[in-house]
């Protein structure tokens, strides 16, 4: 059986896989979700033209609510400022597709399985940033 740190990390895989697919360069930390660093290093950060993506990823098997603790939600925010670009949670309920919630407060977070209903599917999210023909020739 997966440990919940092995699990998590497939997903994350899978989410960066995703996105280099889609035509962007694309790095995992390496040690996402290990111990205290003296930097911190975000799950996945994404790179386009023109354009930084951070992420906070998060997976659950049930659909309960995500918390994600103001300490990290800052760090996140200051690894994303320094890289020009912006920070988003990305979720994933078991069955369901990936969605994406910007983060723009050094505060907690919490997400409930409804509040996803809003978010950003992959897809919106990159064309956010892109256009469609350009999206069209990343792919």
């Amino acid at each position: 059986m997966a440990t919940p740190k092995r699990k998590g990390s497939t997903y994350e895989r899978a989410l960066a896989n995703k996105l280099w697919s889609m035509g962007l360069a694309v790095l995992r930390g390496c040690s996402s979700g290990g111990g205290v660093r003296k930097r911190f290093v975000p799950d996945i950060v994404a790179i386009g033209p023109g354009f930084v993506l951070v992420f906070e990823v998060k997976y659950r098997s049930e659909r309960k609510p995500v918390r994600i603790e103001e300490e990290k939600v800052s760090k996140l925010l200051e690894f994303a400022k320094r890289a020009g670009g912006d920070a988003y949670v990305a979720i994933k309920f078991k069955g369901d597709d990936w969605r994406f919630i910007p983060i723009t407060e050094k505060a907690s977070i919490v997400v409930k399985p409804d509040d996803l209903d809003g978010a950003y599917t992959l897809e919106q999210l990159i064309s956010k940033y892109v256009s469609r023909s350009l999206l069209d020739f990343l792919r």
